[in-house]
């Protein structure tokens, strides 16, 4: 019971330090405002757009408005504060939010203007504080804007092949990928064995490769799959595809009629290499307007895991 109390304690603990967080880059960008340093303000807000920080996008709206020639610098930030009013309004019925979207569909701010967007939320105000007759009941939201899709492209490495290239493009809630990752390895060879086995019919001395000899490995990924949006600047994909890793030992070839070498040979083995499907699960973190990076793993043959990791650009 008293373990229990502590742990709660503690919870409580962190959370609190967690809160004081979160809003230290608030008191930050309210001094850069009292400055009139809106580029430094602007700054500091961002950092509360992540968790849609109603503060932070608050003060961003303001600097939109106080400075046109800020706008230029804002219009990504200011459409993910879009998304995270959007998200409030529709899914708690926040009438805070619902007054932002209607100035920002009037103004044109994170979006283009448009007149039935703005009309919309004013209804759904209307429809909230009671007003029905004042209100179109029967009012339908009009299409979303369609969103023009986010490219990207990075490097992209795993364990067991570090050199890799991920592209790939997200709209407003879901997109794609595409991912190659190879080792670099191209071996060729020309003869196959099984780990201790005798393949008389190809004539070699025995099957294990002298430890003073080379091997190799020939290793590649191919994958693709969904990217879903989860938070304005986290996402998760999921994909699937082949892999195909070829373990390779460099071989003396011994004559079958003559005991003698016949020179110096690669051979695949067949019990350390293997085919087959390939799933991958990664996580996507946007940092800022352009860079990002992700972190996952790889799942090949249904046998070997392998981590993933990679950085890249939107553009």
């Amino acid at each position: 019971m008293k373990r229990a109390k502590i742990l709660v304690v503690l919870l409580f603990a962190t959370l609190a330090v967690a809160a004081q967080r979160r809003t230290e880059y608030n008191r930050q960008g309210d001094e850069a405002m009292d400055s009139l340093d809106f580029g430094a303000a602007k700054i500091y807000y961002e950092e509360g757009i992540p968790n849609c920080d109603p503060y932070s996008i608050n003060q961003l709206t303001s600097i939109w408005l106080a400075d046109e020639s800020m706008r230029i610098t804002m219009r990504n930030v200011m459409s993910r504060c879009l998304e995270c009013l959007t998200d409030q309004a529709a899914e708690l019925n926040d009438t805070i939010s619902m007054n932002k979207l209607v100035l920002y569909y009037t103004e044109g701010i994170g979006t283009s203007k448009n007149r039935a967007e703005a009309e919309y939320w004013r209804n759904q105000l209307e429809l909230l504080h009671g007003n029905a007759s004042m209100a179109n009941a029967t009012a339908k939201k009009p299409p979303r804007e369609k969103v023009k899709m986010a490219f990207f492209a990075g490097y992209s490495a795993s364990y067991y092949a570090p050199y890799g290239l991920t592209v790939g493009g997200v709209g407003r809630t879901v997109g794609w990928y595409l991912r190659f990752r190879t080792n670099m390895s191209f071996q060729n060879y020309t003869a196959e064995m099984e780990i201790d086995k005798v393949d008389s019919g190809e004539g070699f001395e025995n099957s294990y490769p002298d430890p003073t000899l080379k091997y190799k490995e020939n290793m590649w990924i191919g994958t693709g799959g969904i990217v879903i949006k989860a938070m304005p600047s986290f996402y998760i994909s999921v994909g699937a595809g082949y892999c195909t890793r070829e373990k390779l030992y460099e071989i003396n070839k011994m004559g079958i009629t003559v005991a003698e070498s016949q020179g110096i040979i690669w051979a695949k083995d067949k019990n350390a290499s293997f085919s087959g499907l390939a799933l991958d699960l990664d996580a996507t973190f946007r940092m800022g307007k352009v860079f990002y990076g992700s972190l996952g793993c790889s799942v090949l043959n249904f046998k070997y895991a392998s981590a993933n990791a990679g950085i890249g650009v939107f553009f």
